[in-house]
């Protein structure tokens, strides 16, 4: 993880190769710099512990974190993300020309429209719609994904009615024009 100032707060930058323990090291030893605004950048194949312990570390330290970029090299946002920490609640529309992430649930009967991705650090319970521009490349993250339906780009998947188990953190994705859902590893 690499840690540098900004002329608006603080940049941390999470690599591939970072350890939840190593994390939690730079954390302890950068402590007093995360109570201030953060601007995260995640490489894709980031470990889904890794940015729940940073979220949380950030949160104990009173830090907001206010954006969210992929890595250099990743894939580019086109938009502006919308980030909120808090729990949506049913009956909400959130909607981006962008990405969203939610710090917290998405409880059923909200619904979250993107262009981009959509990164929930919670359960998603509600409608999730990426890629609502037509982009067959954006994401949906959840931990887990419980969704009755998710669209990406023009493709729909309803739920089986089954309750998954566990509750490990999911990505969906188009694959062949149609969404698959696997582990977030």
């Amino acid at each position: 993880m690499k840690i540098r100032g900004t002329r608006g707060g603080i940049l941390l930058t999470l690599e591939h190769t970072d350890t939840v323990e190593e994390v939690e090291i730079k954390v302890k030893n950068n402590s007093e710099l995360l109570a201030t605004k953060i601007s995260l950048q995640i490489d894709q194949k980031i470990q889904w512990p890794i940015i729940e312990k940073l979220i949380s570390c950030i949160k104990e330290q009173g830090g907001e974190i206010k954006e969210l970029k992929p890595a250099i090299g990743a894939k580019i946002v086109k938009g502006e993300s919308v980030i909120l920490e808090r729990t949506i609640r049913s009956g909400s529309v959130i909607e981006s020309n962008g990405n969203i992430v939610i710090l917290g649930d998405v409880n059923a009967g909200a619904e979250l429209v993107a262009a981009d991705d959509i990164i929930v650090v919670g359960a998603l319970r509600g409608l999730a719609h990426a890629g609502a521009n037509g982009n067959e490349a954006a994401t949906i993250w959840a931990k887990p994904i419980l969704s009755p339906q998710l669209r990406i780009a023009d493709a729909v998947a309803q739920a089986d009615g089954k309750v998954a188990e566990g509750g490990d953190a999911e990505v969906a994705f188009l694959s062949r024009g149609q969404i698959a859902i696997r582990p977030w590893k």
